[in-house]
């Protein structure tokens, strides 16, 4: 069953190609019966994300929108938060918790601001070691893991998003797989909904979702509970890759995978 719900969602509110009603005009299109905007809170840090007056005007959007199209389609008020930067949970019906920066040399790097620049930091503050990049970045997700309200965990392997030719890093070297089991590990034991991401599809990175196979038969092992979510910046393609990422999951040893029905989180099979 390919899920017609999607929670991460974004829109011209930051770096979304569509405003938030050509948004639920395509979900209506294709038949969604739920749609969630998850807009970036703001961080100091982030280029990409609202500023306080610009969330105020999202929140109103949104809600704007509920009540336009009640009736017709579940519209969900979320929020994506970056780890590094201050929670603002309040208000919102879901909150989304994701790494898009870490810290190294006194300073934060971007993960998947682009290509280029994951490369930059490798050699300039890891000293052209990726392993050490990929276990900073595996650590700050343990650690959101542990400590988040938030419901569920954003693309928890982020870093593969520019790697899917594996001449960035080697994902099946032991110096990556210990630190991206462990997260693994953690985002099962924190009994959040795990995101299986197809973003990265959408917009040309790669053409499978992460996070990968190794971390989702870990996760399938230690009973994690997983969500499709397309991480939507285009409505063209807001169901993006769903029915691979749902075969992804079930080859990888998942029999069930969990939506957002309205407000209302449900379990189907895949």
């Amino acid at each position: 069953m390919v899920p017609k719900s999607n929670i991460h969602s974004h829109t011209t509110f930051v770096d979304g190609r569509d405003t938030a009603e050509e948004m639920v005009l395509a979900a209506l299109r294709l038949g969604f019966h739920t749609l969630g905007f998850s807009e970036h809170g703001h961080a100091d840090y982030d280029d990409c994300s609202m500023t306080p007056a610009r969330e105020h005007a999202y929140r109103a959007e949104i809600l704007r929108l509920k009540a336009k199209y009640a009736g017709q389609i579940h519209l969900l008020l979320g929020y994506e938060h970056d780890w590094l930067s201050p929670p603002n949970f309040e208000g919102y019906e879901y909150v989304i918790e994701s790494i898009h920066y870490a810290p190294a040399g006194g300073e934060l790097f971007s993960i998947d601001r682009s290509r280029e620049d994951l490369q930059q930091a490798v050699e300039r503050l890891f000293g052209s070691d990726p392993y050490a990049m990929c276990r900073t970045y595996f650590s700050l997700v343990c650690e959101s893991c542990r400590r988040t309200r938030a419901d569920v965990l954003g693309h928890i392997e982020l870093v593969m998003k520019f790697n899917e030719r594996r001449d960035l890093f080697d994902d099946a070297d032991p110096r990556y797989l210990r630190a991206a089991l462990e997260a693994a590990d953690c985002a099962a034991e924190s009994g959040k909904l795990v995101e299986i991401n197809t973003g990265a599809v959408a917009r040309g990175y790669r053409t499978r979702p992460y996070p990968g196979e190794a971390m989702l038969r870990r996760l399938a092992e230690r009973g994690a509970r997983v969500i499709l979510t397309s991480d939507c910046h285009d409505s063209r393609v807001l169901d993006c890759g769903f029915a691979d990422a749902a075969a992804l999951a079930k080859a990888c040893g998942f029999r069930t995978a969990w939506q957002y029905r309205g407000p209302q989180l449900e379990e189907y099979l895949l």
